[in-house]
């Protein structure tokens, strides 16, 4: 087969690994696969910026550059948002309510659109309107977790086959845990609001002030300098920009606790990579962790933006080790019932499916 994705960017985030997961595997299993990046609209600014880059020399990393993920297919950049520029495909992939859009205006010998849909992206989008109209486009429609599979079914009434992110065994795994005193508890930093970055740090400044010990870890991408994020904690802590490969699987593997603050994910990569790694997993109920994260179970939850009954659930695991091993054990099991070998056959069987009932043009 011929198969196009469609991404609206490529820097590092954890729905276009996904993303690109997908595309190497399918590309091992002898398809041809192409990556293509649309650009974003013009806007007035955007032309500015451009013009006062070119004027100061700025040199910027090009968006067909992946430096955090072992890419082995070359990628695309449309130079305008022209559907006339795509070549003819068997199966065209949109991931993000932008490339849905553009999807809508291919021909069909462009492929058979499939929407790849792993948020609710109205949920924070600008454009909440136009994310909104794309859940409702004819197209064959694949989500990432149960809670996704429900929002389109009520608020859309539309239909979706699940597919759960696995756990790329090969890169997340733990092979001697340690349990540390303090314990190391390990959260994500995010600029984006709904992320709830701000709610963990309150929730772990709470549980300082009760007296007990946390060795706080950060990790994250969109702060280099991490000045301002102890200004605005109050205190240091231990932190690290950007990190990806094995790096990232040891920071995982160093932890006791992953802190999970999101008010909503469509699912949630990192809780599954720590549980992976062999950390217990204290969460917001995030919507699409439901699918791994089981209160008492696999994890502590509690409901998103309530810095205090997430600083209450830390505070429960930080000295009873039994139930500390207990739930990450569990948790580590849980998240190895899913499978990347058998999503990727299951979604080329859905690929062929589409294509015999596809009526010839």
């Amino acid at each position: 087969m011929k198969i196009f994705f469609l991404l609206p960017h490529v820097r590092l985030s954890g729905g276009v690994r996904v993303i690109l997961e997908y595309a190497q595997r399918l590309h091992a299993r002898g398809h041809e696969v192409h990556l293509v990046v649309l650009p974003k609209k013009e806007r007035w600014y955007r032309l500015l910026r451009r013009l006062v880059a070119h004027f100061k020399q700025v040199r910027t990393l090009p968006a067909s550059t992946v430096d955090w993920f072992d890419n082995q297919i070359p990628i695309d950049v449309l130079p305008r948002l022209d559907t006339s520029l795509l070549p003819d495909a068997d199966i065209l992939v949109a991931t993000a309510w932008q490339t849905a859009e553009f999807a809508a205006e291919c021909r069909p010998a462009q492929g058979e659109v499939f929407y790849f849909i792993q948020h609710h992206e109205s949920l924070w989008s600008g454009n909440r309107n136009d994310a909104e109209r794309t859940y409702r486009l004819p197209f064959n429609k694949i989500v990432v977790s149960t809670w996704l599979k429900t929002i389109l079914e009520t608020d859309y009434q539309q239909t979706s086959e699940v597919f759960i992110t696995p756990v790329n065994r090969a890169q997340f795994f733990c092979e001697n845990k340690t349990w540390n005193r303090p314990r190391r508890v390990l959260m994500l930093h995010h600029n984006y609001e709904w992320k709830g970055y701000k709610d963990g740090i309150a929730a772990v400044r709470q549980v300082r002030e009760m007296g007990k010990e946390i060795d706080l870890v950060v990790f994250g991408e969109k702060m280099k300098d991490p000045r301002p994020l102890y200004a605005e904690a109050g205190f240091e802590f231990e932190y690290h920009y950007r990190p990806t490969g094995e790096a990232l699987r040891k920071i995982y593997a160093s932890a006791d606790i992953f802190l999970c603050t999101s008010w909503h994910e469509g699912f949630g990569l990192p809780g599954m990579e720590a549980l992976a790694c062999g950390a217990a997993l204290v969460t917001t109920d995030t919507g699409g962790c439901r699918d791994y994260a089981i209160h008492e179970e696999t994890a502590l939850v509690s409901p998103p933006r309530n810095p205090e009954k997430l600083a209450a659930n830390l505070a429960s695991l930080l000295d009873d080790e039994e139930r500390l091993r207990r739930l990450a054990e569990n948790g580590r099991r849980k998240v190895l019932e899913f499978d990347w070998d058998k999503n990727t056959e299951r979604l080329i069987g859905m690929f062929n499916d589409a294509l015999k009932t596809t009526p010839e043009t």
